[in-house]
C-alpha cells in the first residue's frame, strides 16, 4: 500500500471539518436544500477520509469532490463571505490532495 503521510492527511481532515463547519454557518442563515444536500456529501467525504489513507483509494474521493466542485456544487448559495468561503475550501482540497497524491 502507498500510504499518504499522516501529517498530511490530518490537514486535508482539517480542510473537510473546516467546510462542514462553514456549511452549517450558511444553513443558520439560509434554509436551502442543496446546502442539506452539500453537508451531507462533505460529511461523507470526511467519513471516508478518516478511514483510508492508501493513496488509489484517497484519488476517487479526490475525482468525486472534483465532480461535484466543477459540476454540480459550484453554484453560488447564499452570494456571500460564506458561500465563497465554502467554494475556496473545496478548491483548496483539491489543490492540496492532488499535490499530495501524486
Amino acid at each position: 500500500m502507498n500510504n499518504l503521510d499522516k501529517v498530511k492527511h490530518e490537514e486535508l481532515i482539517i480542510i473537510l471539518e473546516e467546510l462542514i463547519e462553514t456549511i452549517r454557518l450558511m444553513r443558520n442563515k439560509v434554509s436551502d436544500y442543496l446546502l442539506c444536500q452539500n453537508e451531507e456529501e462533505a460529511k461523507e467525504w470526511l467519513a471516508f477520509l478518516k478511514e483510508h489513507r492508501d493513496k488509489e483509494e484517497l484519488k476517487t474521493l479526490e475525482k468525486e469532490i472534483a465532480d461535484r466542485f466543477f459540476y454540480r456544487f459550484d453554484v453560488q448559495i447564499c452570494k456571500d463571505e460564506l458561500d465563497n468561503n465554502r467554494a475556496n475550501l473545496i478548491e483548496k482540497y483539491l489543490i492540496k490532495s492532488n499535490e499530495y497524491l501524486k
